[in-house]
């Protein structure tokens, strides 16, 4: 639970997530997967840092092809990146889960679908919808509209949950 507003994140409607990541090569992205873990952290006073979730991913996945590119390491270190790739769905499962704990603490139903992790295509819906939903939290816990034009667009993706 929140102890002050200073412990809460910054919302981050989706439009501007894309539109930022697209246009800095994915360095956007980067910051953003970094950020969102420091602030659930401070916001909850638990759980992975952002370096955490995403050093070992990034040396997970460079490492052995820069090895393989400038060494002499045998072809098979190249496949030591799918280390990386695995680390990066542990962190998404981790942080799906989060998410979904911050509604059901406010009395609402989850709003991700954790295991679409998994399937290819969902697992593009499920991240747009954590995207999508994690910034509406913020917005919701600093008294700020959350306005996101793009999930307007597709309001049949990006509609709350139903309680069951």
């Amino acid at each position: 639970m929140a102890l002050s507003s200073e412990s809460l994140g910054k919302p981050r409607p989706l439009w501007q997530v894309l539109l930022l990541s697209g246009t800095t090569l994915l360095l956007y992205y980067g910051w953003y997967k970094w950020i969102v873990q420091e602030e659930l952290r401070h916001y909850t006073g638990s759980g992975w840092s952002g370096t955490l979730c995403l050093a070992p991913f990034v040396l997970g996945v460079a490492a052995p092809q820069l090895a393989y590119f400038f060494g002499d390491a045998p072809g098979w270190v190249r496949w030591l990146s799918l280390v990386g790739v695995v680390w990066i769905y542990i962190v998404q499962y981790r942080l799906y889960r989060d998410v979904n704990r911050l509604y059901t603490d406010l009395g609402k139903p989850e709003p991700l679908t954790v295991w679409w992790l998994v399937v290819p295509g969902l697992n593009l819906v499920v991240g747009l919808r954590q995207i999508h939903f994690l910034s509406q939290f913020w917005a919701l816990q600093s008294g700020r509209a959350a306005r996101d034009p793009l999930a307007n667009f597709f309001p049949w993706l990006f509609a709350e949950p139903t309680s069951t």
